[in-house]
């Protein structure tokens, strides 16, 4: 064999012998259950951050200073935006304090399960006991602030009485489900009954001016629970 063709067989024995290594293929990201026809874009993002950030911010400074004592200006530099900005997401200081009471609500256990999701009015007597929990304290102070701001705003006592309203009406087509149901007195009035357990609701969000001792307290939470279960005529 020449020098040529020997040298020649090396090569190509160690090109066979020499592992390939390649780049690996970019793949594109798998598209999750939850992102099924979503739409999204990075400005809608970014839209619903900042208004999440307002919520947030507004939240902590209503519970903190009050309605009347908290600015617009003062909640929109706490979320890192422009005092002009924050009307982008808001109209008016009332909205965005209602906003913010019924996302405080929605984060109560039980809140969607008993009044919107299954329509169970099982789940109102648990729904009205948490009310005297401490981790509620929050949405107390924050109900307590919007129905008083509702009394000098008539925007916001417009806004309040229409989610009222549809609170009230939801809750009592809860109930007349139950009753359809067997769960609760058929005698009892669904609507008058309904109207009943938010004036129940309105009264337990004023616990730490009445009853302060009584937050938290696992008896008075019984209590509660059974008292309303009562007043359902639930079976």
């Amino acid at each position: 064999m020449s020098h040529h063709a020997a040298v020649s067989n090396n090569r190509t024995r160690r090109a066979i012998e020499r592992p390939v290594i390649s780049r690996p293929v970019p793949r594109k990201p798998r598209a999750r259950a939850f992102d099924v026809g979503r739409k999204s874009s990075p400005l809608a993002d970014s839209s619903e951050s900042t208004r999440e950030r307002i919520l947030a911010s507004a939240a902590r400074l209503f519970a903190e200073l009050g309605f009347e004592s908290t600015s617009m200006p003062e909640i929109a530099k706490a979320s890192g935006i422009t005092a002009g900005a924050i009307y982008k997401h808001f109209e008016s200081k009332g909205e965005l304090l209602l906003e913010v009471v019924k996302r405080a609500i929605q984060s109560i256990p039980l809140f969607l399960q008993g009044a919107e999701g299954a329509r169970d009015a099982s789940a109102l007597p648990r729904l009205a006991a948490l009310y005297t929990e401490p981790e509620l304290k929050l949405v107390r102070q924050l109900s307590i602030e919007v129905h008083s701001a509702a009394t000098k705003d008539p925007k916001v006592e417009q806004l309040l009485s229409r989610s009222d309203e549809l609170s009230i009406q939801r809750i009592g087509e809860s109930i007349a489900e139950g009753q359809h149901a067997g769960r609760l007195d058929p005698s009892l009035d669904a609507g008058l009954s309904a109207r009943l357990f938010s004036v129940f609701i309105m009264g337990l969000i004023h616990m730490e001016t009445l009853l302060p001792d009584q937050v938290g307290d696992s008896e008075w939470r019984e209590f509660v629970q059974g008292r309303v279960a009562a007043l359902l005529g639930m079976r």
